[in-house]
C-alpha cells in the first residue's frame, strides 16, 4: 500500500473539496491509502474507501463505488478519497469513469476542475 501525504497541491485540492465538512483543527489529518492490490483507495483504518476498475487496456479508472460508515459521515471524507483518486489519475495519464453517483452527482459537480480528466466516451459501469 501506498500512504498519500496531502502535500501542497492536494492539500488545497482537499481543503477545496470538503469545505464545509465538520472538523476541528486538534484533528489529525486524515491518510488516504492506495491499496492496489484491493483496487481501492482507502482511509488508513480501511473503514472509508473508493473503488475503481481498470478499463480500456489500463487506460480509464472506472470509480465504481464509494463508501464511508455512518459514524465518519459528514467529515469530508468521501471527497478525500476523491481526490486521492483523481490526482492518482492525474499522476498516472489515466482518464476517469465516474460510475460511483457520488463521483458523478455531487463530487465532480463540486469540483469542476477534475472534469477534464472525465472519460469522453460514456463507459459507466453496469454494478
Amino acid at each position: 500500500m501506498m500512504t498519500l501525504s496531502f502535500g501542497s497541491r492536494l492539500s488545497h485540492l482537499a481543503m477545496a473539496a470538503t469545505s464545509g465538512a465538520k472538523t476541528t483543527a486538534t484533528e489529525p489529518p486524515t491518510k488516504i491509502v492506495w491499496n492496489a492490490g484491493k483496487h481501492r483507495f482507502e482511509t488508513e483504518d480501511h473503514e472509508a474507501f473508493i473503488d475503481y476498475k481498470l478499463r480500456n487496456d489500463g487506460k480509464a479508472m472506472d470509480l465504481v463505488h464509494t463508501y464511508v460508515p455512518s459514524s465518519k459521515r459528514g467529515l469530508g471524507l468521501a471527497s478525500l478519497l476523491c481526490v486521492a483518486a483523481f490526482e492518482h489519475a492525474s499522476s498516472h495519464s489515466l482518464s476517469v469513469i465516474p460510475s460511483c453517483s457520488y463521483v458523478s452527482d455531487t463530487f465532480l459537480p463540486r469540483n469542476p476542475t477534475w472534469k477534464p480528466l472525465v472519460y469522453a466516451e460514456d463507459l459507466k459501469s453496469s454494478i
